[in-house]
């Protein structure tokens, strides 16, 4: 008989790496809008870590939530809308490749090579949410004039609804 090892059930590396970059770029994005927000997003970077190191599906999805809440705090303070939602794209990227790593480590182990796979997921997410919010910038410029503040919130809600629901 071949002996069988032990499946680690540990995020893949892939994952660990794209979602950390997308969280980065989350950052980013929100300290160009609002860089009061970017603490904030700062504090879910290292929740979603936190969850990845433990292979928490919890931990990862309440980083993702904190990430977003400084996304959310950068359009309130009236940040222009473009950054805003690129920060929004990113952080529910950056939680969706978290929670994918978390998926495919529990299933498959640390040990298998699903970079193939975690791709495809996470370029389908970047093209649906790339959509979402190119929608909803248009819908933003083509009604300018508004309340911004309240359509920055409502455009970043509406791409964040969007992505979840195509998940």
């Amino acid at each position: 008989m071949v002996p069988m090892s032990e499946i680690t059930r540990e995020p893949s590396r892939f994952g660990i790496a794209v979602a950390g970059g997308f969280a980065l770029l989350s950052i980013t994005a929100t300290a160009v809008a609002a860089p009061t927000a970017a603490a904030v997003s700062g504090a879910g970077l290292l929740v979603l870590v936190a969850g990845l190191a433990r292979a928490s599906r919890r931990l990862v999805t309440n980083g993702g939530g904190v990430l977003l809440l400084g996304v959310l705090y950068a359009g309130y303070t009236g940040a222009p809308p473009l950054p805003v939602l690129v920060a929004a794209l990113a952080g529910v990227l950056a939680w969706d490749a978290a929670s994918n790593a978390v998926s495919v480590g529990e299933q498959l182990g640390k040990e298998t090579d699903t970079t193939r796979a975690e791709v495809v997921h996470v370029v389908s997410s970047f093209l649906v949410g790339s959509l979402a919010v190119a929608v909803g910038y248009g819908v933003y410029v083509t009604a300018a004039g508004g309340q911004p503040i309240a359509s920055v919130f409502l455009l970043v809600a509406g791409a964040v609804a969007l992505v979840n629901a195509l998940r």
